[in-house]
């Protein structure tokens, strides 16, 4: 018969050595991606083309953005809300395919790898970008209709004029 002490300390020394083999595969590799980014680091062309990514996103993302509420804006209810938000939504899209393409343009003149070189990262045409998404959005938000509650649809669904009386106890 096997001595119940020994079963607790194999488990133990099981899920000790788990930890340990955790532990030493996860410094292992972060030291792999150690390496392999000091070698990413000596090729030339990909220092270039991280730097070209990183100067797309801002520009890629907002396009995005303004694209998707312009769509949705196409639906608006609200007939001169509808057209100054597409006006105003070509306008920033515009904006921005003017800066994604004077940035690409000095990218390939200069090669600059300092991000704030770049149109796509002027801070106050990204603040700008911003606060018109989310002034056009309460301008829209304020001219739609009120969205029904849950209690307003289920009246809706049931054909109830008047909402149930909470103080009703006579069906108790």
């Amino acid at each position: 018969m096997e001595d119940k002490y020994s079963k607790y300390l194999q488990l133990s020394m099981n899920i000790f050595f788990v930890f340990i083999g955790f532990v030493a595969a996860l410094l292992g590799l972060l030291l792999g991606l150690k390496y392999l980014m000091g070698v990413l680091d000596y090729l030339p062309f990909f220092s270039y083309l991280f730097t070209l990514f990183i100067m797309l996103v801002p520009s890629a993302l907002m396009i995005a953005i303004f694209t998707i509420f312009f769509k949705r804006s196409l639906t608006h209810p609200a007939v001169l809300v509808k057209w100054i938000s597409l006006v105003i939504f070509c306008i920033a899209i515009a904006g921005w395919l003017y800066f994604i393409l004077m940035d690409v343009l000095f990218f390939f003149k200069s090669g600059a790898r300092e991000v704030g070189k770049y149109n796509s990262y002027n801070v106050f045409y990204l603040s700008g970008s911003v606060a018109t998404i989310f002034l056009v959005g309460v301008m829209q938000a304020l001219t739609t209709e009120k969205e029904k509650d849950w209690m307003e649809k289920r009246m809706e669904k049931e054909g109830l004029t008047n909402p149930p009386d909470k103080t009703d106890t006579s069906s108790l």
